[in-house]
């Protein structure tokens, strides 16, 4: 069996790619960058998927996000679009399974374009009989993305933190979300209507996930809280100079608006848990 998998070079990306050549598939990683894991396939979004090796494919993950556009045409045009296409021509190629990943980010009424983005696709998908899976945020034993950023912001003498830090987070573990996707790979997966929530239920806050961070590393810090527009406004100037920030603005409000209830019942798939933020 055959994997394809986008964004095999990123963080959740590679997760998927070790879990399924660890179960024995062979992976196929379309994207811009080698991969460890995976054979690589010259792609990136908004090139043609026709051109795409599909007689090759039994299933594909779609995780790759284009994150340089900015503006709301360029972002659709990349993202929005060029994964619909993505997907359609998978689906007109004959694949049997795919799942595309999503975000807890995204849902009805959320404000980032990321999520919104994100809720186009995932309406495509589910048209198409395709999977969508939303993670919450994603830690490992080794972090990357987003959780990286906090774990450097952990790690210093005054935190900045957004308000007064009570914003919730739901947190998924790599491994646990691999095997969620494999699950759902399957022939004899069910199929499924809806998005499925990927994380545990446990509510933590943005200040203690923050402080869990900071003690681990043996920090005790003073935590500098700082209004959330003050911020976004800091971000934007800085994205507009071109200069590097700490993270994007659009991931500030992501945090900022997140889904107030997300449903987390899984269905029935065998060995799939979430494990608790360690």
């Amino acid at each position: 069996m055959r994997c394809a998998i986008t964004g095999a070079a990123g963080h959740v990306g590679s997760a998927m790619a070790r879990c399924f050549r660890a179960h024995g598939w062979d992976v196929l990683g379309f994207g811009r960058r080698s991969v460890t894991y995976a054979q690589r396939v010259p792609y990136q979004l908004g090139d043609d998927p026709w051109s795409l090796p599909w007689g090759e494919v039994d299933a594909l993950v779609h995780c790759a996000y284009d994150f340089r556009p900015k503006s709301p045409g360029k972002i659709h045009e990349i993202n929005v679009d060029g994964s619909i296409g993505l997907l359609r021509a998978a689906r007109e190629a004959g694949v049997k399974r795919a799942v595309f990943i999503s975000s807890l980010s995204s849902f009805p009424g959320c404000r980032s374009l990321y999520g919104q983005a994100k809720l186009e696709v995932e309406a495509a998908a589910l048209e198409l009989g395709w999977a969508v899976v939303r993670p919450g945020l994603v830690w490992s034993n080794t972090s990357g993305s987003l959780m990286r950023s906090l774990e450097r912001a952990a790690s210093g003498r005054f935190i900045p933190l957004i308000g007064d830090g009570s914003y919730i987070q739901y947190l998924v573990f790599d491994e646990d979300l691999a095997e969620l996707v494999f699950a759902l790979c399957q022939s004899d997966a069910p199929s499924i209507s809806h998005a499925i929530s990927a994380a545990h239920p446990e509510k933590i806050s943005l200040r203690s996930l923050l402080q869990r961070m900071a003690d681990k590393q043996g920090n005790r810090p003073t935590f500098v809280p700082i209004p959330w527009r003050l911020m976004h406004a800091g971000l934007k100037a800085l994205e507009t100079l071109g200069l590097p920030a700490p993270f994007r603005s659009d991931s500030l409000i992501g945090i900022v608006f997140q889904n107030p209830a997300p449903e987390f019942a899984l269905p029935e798939l065998p060995q799939v848990t979430f494990r608790p933020f360690a």
